[in-house]
């Protein structure tokens, strides 16, 4: 059962990793806008959302976004043609590029569940 009473449609699951550290499980319910989480590492630098332990919808996005090549980088759209893609979706980017940043050792995997 979901917060708030609601039945989670959780329909993806994205494992935030740190090499081969599994750091924190997010599931989410596109349906409900929510997420559910559940931080496997006591270090809050490797955790997707540090010290929050209930972020919101408005948080999971930001924390999207933080792990694709920023929106106002040159050439932006030459770089989404060639990944494939019309505008700049921050899942959209993190499925092809597995969330991987030049600077860090973290990326995402993600998993589709079934219903």
């Amino acid at each position: 059962m979901g917060r708030n009473g609601e039945e989670p449609y959780i329909t993806m699951r994205m494992n935030f990793m740190c090499l081969e550290e599994l750091c924190t499980v997010i599931d989410v319910d596109f349906m409900h806008k929510k997420i559910y989480i559940e931080n496997k590492t006591d270090d809050i630098l490797h955790r997707a959302f540090g010290i929050v332990e209930h972020p919101d919808w408005k948080r999971f996005e930001e924390f999207l976004e933080s792990r694709c090549f920023p929106r106002t980088r040159a050439h932006v759209k030459e770089i989404l043609r060639s990944m494939g893609l019309d505008s700049y979706d921050p899942l959209q980017i993190i499925e092809k590029t597995g969330g991987r940043m030049a600077e860090d050792k973290q990326w995402i995997e993600i998993i589709y569940m079934q219903q």
